[in-house]
């Protein structure tokens, strides 16, 4: 049986998915720009495999924007906030 979880632990459980996408955002956009400089590289070179790399640009593009229009924790916004952040703000 599934546990249901408390109105606490989803807000930190929603912080923890915040925090995970706020390092994943910029990194695949990074990683993004390296792929795509290498299928642009393999297609000047008249390799077939650039194409692969441009879609996986794309496909990491795309991942990236949907990871920030979801961005916004609702428990923040409510303004429940966890645990650890209130001893920081003492």
């Amino acid at each position: 049986m599934k546990k249901e979880l408390s109105e606490a632990e989803r807000a930190e459980r929603a912080e923890l998915f915040q925090s995970i996408k706020a390092l994943f955002i910029p990194l695949s956009l990074f990683l993004s720009c390296v792929v795509f400089s290498a299928g642009v590289f393999c297609l000047y070179n008249n390799e077939p495999a650039g194409w692969g790399f441009i879609t996986l640009t794309g496909i990491l593009a795309t991942a990236s924007i949907i990871a920030l229009v979801k961005f916004q924790n609702p428990y923040r916004a409510k303004g429940i906030i966890t645990k650890g952040e209130d001893s920081a703000a003492e």
